[in-house]
Formats: structure tokens, C-alpha cells, sequence
């Protein structure tokens, strides 16, 4: 897919059919490639058919048309070779000037760099173990009735303290394991490319400062950069600020529909009913609070509480623009068994019950 990219798009960018080869081609056998995957490999793991979905195909489509419209980022089509490294590497590529040639190069990876690639994902790992551990799979240790993989919209309870509680722990959960899965990654990049790589999460829900920077500068980075690159500057050329934002979080919300049918293709069969369109309603309030900070997020009194509140403060306050409502995108995952997939790839302490 990447080689049809390279030589059937980019050359022919802004013409007819560029677009036919993106929308046409590429895109739709990217939507189709996990299903064909699960079938010829019999893959029944959900967290392995998430990432199946999540990482290339899903990359290679928004990359896709980001090259449509010109701006995958600076450098990467330079040659046939640095888009494949590019696309291969999923993390964004730390790139400097060659003063010589005056053509930015991709970043070379020192031994100390994979050491320390290495030293955080032991960590990472050994703090994830025991995260797990103590909810012991228990995603939702708190009592409430609350059910967010259920058709509806139940506004009653965003009060529900334990239900805050619930979907803060399970928060924290995803941050560890997208902190794990994108050094990892990072590391077998390291390796294999020998260039380095930016981080895919910066602490987020410990440190961000707005909701922007949240969703725009920490969650995610894999996501972000292919959304802002694939939707929002494409929409944004086209529109204003407020319409490409929402057209990225609406996009962000259909992907994310997406993986449910992906992981839950054959979820009818095992009884497992899954209440589409909670992922998309979640990134749409999102989408909101984003709008509205863009335009009230400089007058004085949000400027006054930045400065004045400690930032753990001003954190725990961005995150309650949404925790109150993450269970419509994290239920579909944690009422079906998914968590309990999970924990057969990490170490743990369990009790045993003779």
C-alpha cells in the first residue's frame, strides 16, 4: 500500500485520480485487511486483534490521505525509501539539518538511547504489573449500575461519584498501557531502523495544562499526527478552525467504532451485544470542550486559574471535563472481557483460591 502511495498518489497529488487510488483503493482495502487477517489466522485474543486494526492499517489510512492533500510531514517523500521508513516506523521520526547535503536526515539512535528505550519499558511494564495486580483484572472496583455499553444516553449518572471513580481508574489503566505499547514500539523501531523516534504519550492525565493540550499535544501522539495531518489540516484548508476540529474528533469517534467491529466481528455469535456510537458521542463532547476553549480559553479568568492553581489542580479539572462520560468509550471494552485478554501479556500477582 505504501509503494501504490508513493508512486500512484503522490505524483499525481491534486488530480482526480490521486483520489480514486486513496478512496478507491488504498483506503478501503486498509478497512478490510484485519477482517481477512482474523479469519486466515483464526486470531481470537481481543487485545491482538485490537492492535491488528489499531497500529498499521488504520496509520496507513490516514497517511494515505494525508498525501492527497499534501502534507504528510517534511521529508518523508524525499525519496521512495524514507516513505517507506516513514509509514514503517508509525512513530513520528526525529529528524536535523544535514548542513552538507541541507537535507533534513532521520536522527541515528545511540546504544545510550536504546538503553534507556529499555530501561523505561521495564519499568513501564514492572509498574503496569502491579497496577494490575491491585485491581486484580477488577477494571471497575467501585459499585455502580452505570453501563455504558448499553443503548441510551443516561445523563443521571454523571453525579455518580463511584462511577467517576471508576472510569478515572480505567483511565489511568489505558494511559499505562498506550505509555508501554509506544515505547515498546519505540524500541523495536531502535533496533530495527536505527533511528529515533518521538514519545506516543506524555503523561497526559498527570500534566496537561488544557483540554487542547491534552488531546492534542500528550494522548495518543500515534493518533494525533496521523488525525492532524489525514483531517484537520485537510479540513482546515477547506473551513475554519472550529469545523476541522470537529471533523477530527467525529473521524477519531468513527475509527474508534471501527475497532469495536473489528475486535467484536464475531461478537453476535458469543452473545456479546455492543452499544455502537457511545465511542463517537464520547469524541464529540470532547470536540466541544475543544471548540470552547479556542475560543474562551485566553480570556483572563482561564489565564488567571493557569497561573495562579498548582497544575495538578488545573489537571484534575481538564479531566473532569470528560471522565464524568469516559465510561460511553470505556465500557464497550471493560462489560465484554476485554481486560480480562489483556492481563495474559503482562506480570501479575493473582490470588490463588484452593
Amino acid at each position: 500500500m505504501w509503494t501504490i502511495t508513493y508512486h500512484g498518489i503522490i505524483p499525481r497529488r491534486g488530480t482526480t485520480s490521486s483520489f480514486l487510488i486513496g478512496f478507491g483503493i488504498v483506503c478501503p482495502l486498509m478497512v478490510w485487511f484485519p477482517f481477512w487477517l482474523l479469519r486466515c489466522l483464526d486470531i481470537r485474543n481481543k487485545i491482538i486483534r485490537f492492535c491488528s486494526s489499531a497500529i498499521y492499517p488504520i496509520v496507513t489510512l490516514f497517511h494515505t490521505i494525508e498525501a492527497m492533500f499534501g502534507f504528510s510531514p517534511r521529508g518523508v517523500e524525499d525519496s521512495y525509501w524514507e516513505y517507506i521508513l516513514y509509514n514503517a516506523c508509525v512513530l513520528d521520526i526525529q529528524y536535523e539539518l544535514n548542513q552538507k547535503t541541507k537535507r533534513r536526515l532521520p536522527i541515528k539512535t545511540t546504544i545510550k538511547d536504546k538503553l534507556m528505550i529499555l530501561f523505561n519499558f521495564g519499568k513501564y511494564l514492572f509498574l503496569l504489573g502491579i497496577y494490575i495486580s491491585l485491581l486484580s483484572t477488577r477494571v471497575e472496583p467501585y459499585t455502580t449500575d452505570a453501563n455504558g455499553n448499553e443503548p441510551g444516553f443516561d445523563i443521571g449518572h454523571l453525579m455518580d461519584f463511584n462511577l467517576f471513580r471508576n472510569n478515572m481508574v480505567a483511565t489511568v489503566l489505558f494511559q499505562m498501557l498506550l505509555t508501554t505499547f509506544t515505547i515498546a514500539l519505540s524500541g523495536m523501531v531502535s533496533i530495527l531502523f536505527g533511528v529515533k523516534t518521538s514519545e506516543g504519550m506524555k503523561n497526559p492525565v498527570f500534566d496537561s495544562s488544557s483540554p487542547s493540550d491534552f488531546w492534542g499535544k500528550r494522548w495518543n501522539l500515534i493518533i494525533h499526527g496521523s488525525l492532524k495531518r489525514g483531517v484537520f489540516k485537510p479540513v482546515y484548508k477547506y473551513s475554519s478552525k472550529a469545523w476541522a476540529i470537529l471533523a477530527t474528533f467525529l473521524a477519531s469517534g468513527a475509527f474508534h467504532e471501527y475497532l469495536l467491529l473489528v475486535v467484536f466481528w464475531d461478537g453476535k455469535e458469543k452473545g456479546i451485544e455492543i452499544a455502537f456510537g457511545k465511542n463517537t458521542a464520547f469524541m464529540l463532547w470532547n470536540a466541544g470542550i475543544v471548540t470552547v476553549e479556542h475560543f474562551i480559553g485566553n480570556s483572563s479568568v482561564f489565564q488567571w486559574i493557569k497561573r495562579t492553581f498548582p497544575r495538578p489542580l488545573v489537571t484534575f479539572m481538564i479531566l473532569c471535563t470528560a471522565i464524568p462520560i469516559a465510561h460511553w468509550f470505556i465500557h464497550p471494552y471493560s462489560k465484554t472481557g476485554v481486560f480480562d485478554d489483556l492481563v495474559l501479556g503482562f506480570p501479575m500477582v493473582k490470588e490463588i483460591k484452593v
